[in-house]
């Protein structure tokens, strides 16, 4: 505070001393409220340390807290009471946190205790920060039990928000980023307990509990017996059901799980829920899993791979009859488990590809990797496999060579490595080729992908599908579904990237015509949403449920409340895609998941959707079921008929011509466009905005506007701008000509290498490379075309190498993190920044770094990697999967290992008597002490070591004493106090010297070197100020500063002057070309302000024979950053004032001569434009327009009267006028005046009317009248 103080005391003076003014007292103002408010915070009492106690003005933090005021978690402890509430801390959590908490509590009996624990609030950002809570002492524990994140609402059940751990310990670990910030949480837990809706009860009191689970009473049901068996007694008074046993049983023609739902409705009941929720589940159900597919299969459901956080099978097969679940058994080659993949059916075959392959390696991340990271590789595998009964007989279809008839995607024949794709089975062609359409997906080396790839079936071959029409966004985890009655396959939201750095959730839907391969768009879902299931349960209906429908809490707003940053919807979507029309309709209570897996079900009496696992921050197992309504036939008029596609979810079709409903499928796709019928209650609308926002004319035209140059709504606005556009109009695809093609497909790649991998696949020479290559702009961060011969020839040069290196190709933190990656140090992965949702979708990243590699972040990128990583105890268990393994010697060396509190996952390496866990050894002396009985260190320590606990290096040395590292001298030439205490490189003090050890000088900034004298010098020239500000951070090592200068006039006094901001002194000596050796002028001089004059009497100033004959040298000294320095030599000559008059005078008399000739000059040119004017004049009056008049003359003259005018010329404002009459000249007494008869044409500047307005504004502006009077 001290040194921040003198730098305003500085500025102040040097800058605003001259420009008092009320600016002056509010700095003064501002400055005591500081200092006042630094006095006071500075100061703590046990008051405002929250959770810590107040020693010498610092809060020193109990175990598991930290922050100025121990107000955030932090740290790794160990809970043994049988009940306590965690927690964050009071207000928002802080960013940049890791806090661990084990619970221990202690055994009742010979079994280990149930233990509950219950999140009473939750608020975090989605999808960014987690809390972990597993079913053990570490990380690879039992079970991984949930991965909270999001906001959590009261109306959550009981199942999502307790869980319960019987292992007899549970480890929590929160992770928060260091981007944003939320409300928090509050956690309680209870040993010996059962799920219930409040934390002090068990079992919500409507059950009793028996190790862990409740045991019901007869009207309720539920993990934690909070739901009554019968909601709303079945609406048992409006004749919903009756309340039975097993629940209820509804009456003909309704439906729900309350019987809420009218006759004829469709409606959302419940298949099976989770174990102890009460209800039948069917028999061998398979473990939680999220991230799996679901396809039908003859007249059962098969359930394919899946994140299951443990071991499992990777086929079960849902026996829809038996209503029986079997894991299926591999036969041949097993594909490894993964999720996030496709899969199909064709036949009697499985057809599986891509996906994120789950890694179960102890090792991974150096022993970080616990049981939420095992995400592995995104691969290209196809698998294929026959199935029978029991069996699936499994081989690895994987294409190893490009079909010669096709080109593969991106040049990749095998196929791209994708996750987060879709797949759908279509016949194409006149042929009815079998073909498996995959969708978009996301590429750990291309980014968010656009691309159709194709995979023929029958050749087993893969191609890539030339698109056409609108620019569809690719995305991560959308949803694709066919609908036949369309032909055509809908692909809806999805994540996709907005830059290089960020992703968000999207809402686009559009269609996609398999033969043609046309992209068009269609109306906008009404949220946004990712990892969400959408299928067609009817004929042209569309329903979507589910997913993440928020990823980004931060451009929620501040105005959007917690509700924003909810991360599972349980709201569903309706789309009739003939009417172009999006329904929204309610979902089930306690339904809201992610990363489930949808399909209909096989041989149901109405069309029937199964909704089946999924991820709400835990694993779920349940399954939904989505029963469509009554026929079309049942309805009886147009308005009910219209209606069913909200109510019911079929589309239906009012025929007027027999006033019949029909399904939309009995008429078809074509025909329900037709007059005869009507199919929609509104017509869809077009709308016009997406004309706006087409680039090209493919896209114009698929959206279903008119080019004509430019992107119009209609035929008829090119007809009325056809003057302003110079192309051909064009109204579909085929009309579109290839030129604009280049563009429209480059801006649908969003990464360098994929851009560039378009390139790739067209290196046809100029021509074909003018139209179709693409190149990365990195000002823009576009693909864009190279449209220019310049841009051809740059991408032609520049095709290989020209993007760095994809994320996923690097395997440390430094290499990760050096080129703008996520390392994500558990996982031991590296992602792109805009990926990390796409990488992680459950959580999988339990630490992740951008900016440095220090702790957890970096412990996979150092030697060692890991756990092996931290070299001190404290950082060691600061890691939740790491642990202390002590040497046993008592000077507190050992080792970081992985495992839990029990034991390291190699317990052969560690006894168990030496194992530290969440509690470091007492005694913690790297090595280099021993304690005495209070376990502090006994001074001094040894290896130039000092601290506390002799942790640090002692000074002017360098390295790292923990855990018996060694302190090495710094090495510096005598120029340095101290160096870099991990490298050694030393602080110079002196400014100007560089180099590791101060051996060089800073030649680019102006320091050289004598040839006389030790040291580094800035020359300063003569007759200039110099100031040098030496407040930068790498400056507070600074403590001297060396100047010389050399005056060069030799008959001119040279002045020097120095301001200092801060206290130093100042040696300055000279030296002269007669003597080398340096004569001290000032010595120990306080250089706050210092001034001196040297005679050119007393020296001898200027230079001869290239050698200067005087240099002065000036050493400041003994100083302490900040502060800035103010130094100048200057010769300026004395005055001559008679040279100065003389040359006054004939510059004042010479001026005012150029004056009078200037002024005569003006006059003349004056006298010329009079001149000029008035030539115009008389011919722009002798111009007028001239017109023929007959006159009568009387014989012998002699006529009276008033003249008759001849013309009247109305001037511009029509108040004057040209008068034009006939005179008669005078005939001197002749009778006659020559030459033509005595007669003469007159004219006069006339008024036309009264001007009354002269008597109201007698000072007008005449200027103004005369403008306005002016005649043509």
């Amino acid at each position: 505070m001290v040194e921040s103080l003198q730098m305003f005391l500085f500025l102040f003076k040097s800058k605003y001393r001259r420009k008092w003014s009320w600016f002056s007292p509010f700095l003064c103002s501002v400055l005591i409220v500081l200092l006042f408010c630094h006095g006071v915070l500075a100061k703590c009492s046990d008051h405002n340390c929250l959770n810590g106690v107040c020693k010498n003005d610092t809060c020193v933090c109990y175990e598991g807290w930290q922050g100025p005021q121990c107000q955030h978690c932090g740290g790794k402890i160990k809970l043994t009471e049988p009940t306590g509430i965690i927690t964050d801390g009071p207000g928002n959590y802080s960013v940049s946190t890791q806090c661990s908490w084990l619970i221990v509590p202690p055994r009742l009996g010979p079994n280990p205790p149930a233990l509950r624990v219950r999140l009473e609030s939750f608020a975090t950002e989605c999808g960014w920060d987690h809390l972990y809570v597993y079913d053990g002492d570490s990380v690879r524990a039992e079970r991984l039990l949930a991965v909270f994140s999001g906001v959590l609402d009261n109306k959550d059940s009981g199942w999502t928000r307790q869980v319960i751990a019987r292992s007899g310990s549970v480890l929590l670990h929160f992770f928060s980023d260091d981007a944003y910030a939320m409300e928090g949480f509050n956690v309680t837990y209870a040993a010996y307990s059962c799920p219930s809706n409040d934390h002090r009860t068990n079992c919500s009191n409507h059950g009793e509990c028996d190790e862990g689970s409740c045991r019901c009473e007869p009207d309720w049901v539920g993990v934690a017996c909070d739901q009554p068996l019968c909601p709303n007694d079945c609406n048992a008074e409006n004749g919903g059901g009756l309340c039975t046993p097993s629940g209820c049983v509804c009456a003909e023609g309704r439906g729900g799980s309350a019987c809420g739902a009218q006759g004829g409705a469709a409606a959302w009941r419940w298949a099976w829920r989770e174990e102890g929720e009460g209800g039948a589940r069917p028999r061998g159900a398979p473990p939680p899993a999220a991230g799996h597919a679901l396809v039908a299969h003859e007249q059962d459901l098969l359930r394919v791979g899946g994140e299951t956080f443990a071991d499992a099978p990777f086929l079960h097969r849902y026996k829809t009859v038996e209503n029986e679940w079997i894991a299926m058994e591999a036969r041949g080659e097993v594909p490894l488990p993964r999720f996030a993949h496709s899969a199909v059916i064709y036949g009697n075959e499985l057809i599986v590809y891509g996906g994120v392959v789950a890694s179960d390696e102890p090792e991974r991340g150096g022993g970080l990797a616990g049981l939420e990271g095992r995400a592995g590789e995104v691969t290209n595998e196809v698998w294929r496999a026959r199935l029978d009964a029991a069996h699936a007989g499994w081989r690895n279809a994987t294409p190893t060579a490009c079909s010669p008839h096709r080109p593969a995607p991106l040049k990749h024949c095998g196929g791209l490595h994708l996750s987060g794709h879709t797949a759908v089975m279509v016949q194409m062609g006149p042929t009815k080729k079998p073909v498996m359409l995959v969708f978009f997906g996301h590429s750990p080396y291309y980014g968010y992908l656009h691309l159709v790839q194709e995979y023929y079936v029958e050749e087993g071959w893969w191609g890539a599908a030339g698109t056409r029409g609108a620019a569809a966004r690719g995305g991560f985890a959308h949803s694709a579904a066919y609908d036949a009655l369309s032909a055509r396959v809908y692909v809806h939201a999805g994540l996709v990237s907005e830059s290089e750095a960020t992703q968000a959730p999207s809402a686009a839907l559009y269609e996609y015509e398999i033969e043609t391969r046309i992209w068009r768009p269609l109306p906008s879902a009404p949220t946004p949403r990712y990892l969400h299931t959408a299928l067609f349960v009817s004929p042209g209906m569309m329903l979507v449920f589910g997913g993440n429908a928020h990823n980004d809490s931060a451009s929620a707003g501040a105005g959007a409340g917690a509700g924003a940053a909810r991360c599972y919807a349980a709201a569903a979507h309706l789309y009739h895609a003939r009417c172009r029309t999006w329904y929204t309709i309610p979902g089930l209570d306690s339904s809201a998941r992610a990363a489930h897996a949808a399909a209909l079900l096989p041989h149901a009496p109405r069309p029937t959707a199964i909704v089946h696992a999924g991820f709400d921050g835990r694993l779920r197992s349940d399954a939904l079921l989505f029963e469509t309504g009554d026929k079309c036939s049942t309805r009886r008029d147009e308005a009910s008929c219209l209606d069913s596609a909200q109510r019911a979810g079929t589309a239906c079709v009012w025929r007027a011509t027999d006033q019949t409903c029909v399904a939309i499928e009995e008429i078809g796709w074509k025909q329900s466009f037709d007059e005869s019928v009507k199919a929609c209650v509104n017509e869809p609308v077009f709308d016009e905005r997406r004309c706006a926002r087409a680039e090209y004319c493919s896209a114009c035209v698929a959206s279903g506007c008119a080019w004509c140059g430019s992107c119009l709504p209609t035929a008829q606005h090119c007809l009325r701008h056809a003057h302003q556009q110079h192309a051909l109009m064009s109204l579909s695809v085929d009309e579109c000509v290839s030129a604009g093609g280049g563009g429209e497909v480059c801006g649908r790649y969003h990464s360098c290498a994929a851009c560039h991998a378009h390139l790739h696949r067209h290196p046809h020479g100029s021509e074909e490379l003018s139209q179709r290559a693409c190149y990365w702009d990195y000002d823009t961060v576009k693909c864009r075309p190279a449209n220019s011969s310049t841009d051809i020839r740059s991408v032609a040069a520049t095709a290989t190498g020209v993007c760095s290196a994809a994320c996923a190709t690097f395997r440390t933190c430094a290499n990760c993190t050096a080129e703008e990656c996520i390392w994500c140090a558990s996982a031991g992965r590296c992602v792109d920044k805009n990926a990390y949702g796409a990488s992680f979708p459950m959580g999988g990243c339990r630490a992740w770094s951008t900016n440095g590699c220090a702790g957890a972040a970096g412990a996979a990128g150092a030697a060692g990697g890991g756990c092996a990583a931290h070299a001190s105890c404290a950082a060691c268990l600061a890691e939740p999967a790491c642990g202390w393994c002590d040497d046993g010697a008592g000077g507190g060396r050992g080792a970081c290992l992985p495992g839990g509190e029990r034991r390291p996952h190699h317990p052969h390496v560690c006894p168990h008597r030496r194992w530290h866990f969440t509690r470091c050894p007492a005694c913690q002396c790297n090595g280099h002490a021993v304690c005495d009985g209070a376990a502090r260190c006994v001074q001094p320590c040894g290896a130039r070591a000092v601290g506390p606990h002799c942790d640090t290096c002692a000074p002017a040395h360098w390295g790292s004493p923990l855990n018996g590292g060694l302190c090495q001298p710094c090495e510096c030439n005598a120029q340095a106090v101290s160096c870099a205490v991990d490298t050694g490189r030393c602080y110079c003090s002196t400014k100007g010297l560089a180099g590791d050890r101060c051996d060089k000088c800073d030649n680019t900034n102006h320091y050289h070197a004598d040839l006389f004298n030790k040291g580094c010098y800035y020359d300063l020239a003569v007759d200039y100020q110099f100031t040098f500000n030496l407040s930068k951070k790498e400056d507070r090592h600074l403590s001297a500063i060396n100047f010389r200068n050399a005056p060069v006039k030799p008959d001119v006094d040279a002045d020097f002057s120095i301001t200092c901001s801060a206290h130093a002194r100042m040696n300055l000596t000279v030296r002269t070309r007669s003597d080398p050796a340096e004569r001290t002028l000032f010595s120990d001089v306080n250089c706050t302000n210092f001034r001196y004059k040297f005679a050119k009497s007393e020296h001898a100033f200027g230079v001869e024979d290239n050698v200067t004959l005087t240099t002065f040298f000036v050493y400041v000294y003994d100083f302490r950053p900040p502060l800035w320095i103010q130094i100048s030599f200057s010769q300026y000559p004395k005055l001559n004032l008679q040279q100065f008059f003389i040359t006054f005078s004939s510059c004042f008399l010479l001026l005012l001569l150029v004056a009078a000739a200037l002024w005569k000059i003006k006059q003349k040119y004056d006298l010329y434009r009079r001149r000029q004017r008035l030539f115009v004049e008389m011919e722009q009056m002798a111009s007028r327009p001239f017109s023929q008049v007959s006159i009568e003359l009387e014989k012998g003259g002699g006529g009276s009267g008033v003249p008759a005018p001849v013309a009247l010329e109305p001037c511009r404002s029509g108040r004057a006028a040209v008068l034009s009459l006939l005179v008669r000249l005078p005939t001197g007494g002749t009778g006659r005046a020559p030459p033509l008869g005595g007669l003469a044409l007159a004219s006069a500047l006339v008024t036309l009317g009264h001007q009354h307005h002269a008597h109201h504004a007698p000072h007008a502006n005449t200027d103004r009248w005369r403008r306005d009077n002016q005649c043509k």
